[in-house]
């Protein structure tokens, strides 16, 4: 049996460097927020080969001296934090004292700083001080990585071409340039110069220099509020992608990815014409946030997640009333249903029925904004309440104001993918489900790579496996799943295309799970099956809405009924 030993730290720096560092992009994130917070004003990048080969940030912030210069590079040394309770009321972009050794770690890194005309330059390789010595350099600090992931070829080789690395890093700039509007940002690749950004006092200034926009380009503004929180959105209606990565959100002025925000935004805007541009900057009491919730600080926690979503959507109707062209609705579910899932009321907005869709376009009829009751606990359906299912895939059932039709995948989707998440999370177990027989799947190199890197995390979140050869076999999946094989399948797919701004890893293996293994659009289920559904979707956080934002049921009033009627 072997034993039980204290790691070296060269060999702790590299395992946090897998979590903190995962491409160039991440070096660049770590290095601006570390300029921000210095008090910068002037951030200048440079790169060379998307970042592989050179990443230089210069900054004109309050820069070290040689005592500090020396603490930067140890682990968990930090100038943001001192106690606990610091942790529950964090302003600061960085905090961990992590990003530095990390990076340090899988480069050659040369920190250059000065502060009061003294300056010191400290030379660093795979981890290893090289040299420490006066240099000139006025106030603030540039930090030069060069050959990043130079003693991890494995690593290395998973990298994506200069041009994507170098638009995951355009991207990380772009989020730091909003959070700081009042400082100036420039950006050069292989000597071009790509982003120019100089200092503004509006946000919306930022995004037409950002995007090469004009006063002519149409911009709505409009401001949100819910207890305890605010949220400013700014949208170029009339710029559109195909996806969502034009789309910012800043939280307490922190650049990340928050559902709460993120799904209002897709219902609201996301429509045939495609995404618009948009920032919406999040304002609430940073003791209501967990910033320590995710190695590269990418994903928050809040303590109470209903305000965010609320403030966002009071900001929607103010970008509707300027008639701007998009698919604007929300919550499905009309606000006098008995039914409710939460322990407090927050605003949502009612789905405008498919017959009124044009006026919803056109934004002649004000969008009608209800308050749903949300009660201490779910108000379950009684036995005796009549369920039929219908066209093979939805269940219609009848509330106290109309009939409720639910779509039996999107409803199982968002029952996995919640209780996926939390499994892998650590919140709580997802439960397996033993296979009768080990299912056999052939996988490639890349595939192993990924299943070796993410495999806690894999096997977190209900998945039981083991490698032979190029064969996985499959022993056991997270309960609910219905075809497991397919699951792993399109988990491995998920995890394979690398960093997603717009996803954590969590997040890729719950929503890939959810997808493939819950109960097909088609699928026979009985109506005990079919309660049971309905039963547990309304113990979810959301069981409004599937993991890709779309509706998981719709309530046809009868208000409606007696129209259609003539009544």
């Amino acid at each position: 049996m072997s034993e039980i030993r204290k790691l070296p730290d060269h060999l702790i720096n590299l395992i946090a460097a897998g979590e903190v560092v995962e491409r160039p992009a991440s070096v660049v994130k770590e290095l601006l927020e570390n300029a921000l917070d210095s008090g910068a004003t002037e951030i200048e990048i440079d790169l060379e080969a998307g970042g592989r080969k050179l990443i230089a940030v210069r900054d004109n912030g309050e820069g070290m001296d040689k005592h500090d210069l020396l603490l930067a590079i140890q682990r968990h040394a930090t100038s943001k934090i001192s106690t606990s309770s610091d942790l529950n009321d964090i302003t600061t972009l960085g905090f961990r004292g992590e990003a530095l050794p990390s990076i340090a770690s899988v480069s050659r890194m040369t920190i250059l700083t000065g502060r009061d005309d003294n300056g010191w330059k400290l030379s660093v390789t795979g981890g290893r001080v090289d040299s420490m010595e006066p240099a000139a350099r006025t106030r603030g600090t540039t930090v030069t990585v060069e050959n990043l992931f130079f003693n991890q070829p494995a690593r290395r080789k998973f990298l994506r071409s200069e041009t994507t690395e170098l638009a995951w890093i355009e991207r990380i700039v772009t989020g730091a340039a909003l959070s700081r509007i009042d400082c100036s940002f420039s950006l050069k690749h292989n000597g071009r110069k790509v982003l120019t950004l100089p200092a503004t006092d509006s946000a919306a200034q930022r995004l037409r220099d950002r995007y090469g926009l004009s006063e002519g380009d149409r911009c709505v503004e409009s401001t949100g509020q819910s207890e305890g929180a605010t949220a400013e959105l700014i949208v170029f209606p009339d710029r559109r992608w195909a996806n969502r990565r034009h789309q910012y959100i800043l939280v307490n002025g922190r650049p990340v990815t928050a559902i709460q925000v993120s799904f209002p935004l897709r219902e609201a805007f996301s429509g045939p014409a495609g995404d618009p541009l948009i920032l919406c900057s999040v304002r609430v009491d940073p003791s209501l946030v967990d910033v320590n919730a995710h190695p590269a600080k990418r994903e928050l926690r809040f303590r109470k997640p209903y305000q965010i979503e609320a403030a966002v959507r009071s900001a929607v109707p103010g970008i509707a009333a300027h008639r701007v062209d998009s698919t604007v609705s929300a919550i499905p579910v009309s606000g006098q249903s008995h039914i409710s899932y939460s322990s407090e009321a927050y605003t949502r907005q009612s789905r405008v029925p498919s017959g009124a869709y044009q006026a919803a376009m056109d934004f002649e009829t004000p969008v009608k904004r209800e308050m749903l009751p949300l009660e201490n606990s779910v108000n379950h359906w009684e036995d005796s309440v009549e369920m039929i299912r219908i066209a093979g895939s939805y269940l219609v059932t009848e509330t106290a104001t109309g009939l409720l039709i639910v779509d039996q995948h999107a409803a199982h989707e968002r029952i996995l993918y919640e209780k996926i998440i939390e499994s892998v999370k650590g919140a709580m177990s997802a439960g397996q489900q033993r296979m009768l027989l080990p299912e056999e799947i052939t996988v490639d190199e890349q595939e192993k790579h990924i299943l070796k890197v993410y495999s806690s995390m894999i096997k977190q979140a209900g998945y039981d496996f083991r490698i032979n050869g190029d064969t996985l076999e499959l022993l056991s999946v997270p309960v609910g799943i219905k075809r497991g094989t397919e699951a792993v399948r399109e988990v491995l797919k998920a995890l394979a295309k690398g960093v997603d701004v717009s996803e954590t890893e969590a997040e890729r293996i719950a929503s890939a799970s959810a997808c493939a293994g819950a109960i097909k659009f088609g699928d026979k289920i009985s109506i005990t099956e079919a309660r049971h559904l309905f039963h547990t979707l309304f113990t979810m956080k959301d069981p409004f809405h599937c993991p890709h934002g779309r509706p998981t049921m719709i309530e046809l009033p009868f208000s409606e009924l007696e129209n259609r009627f003539g009544r």
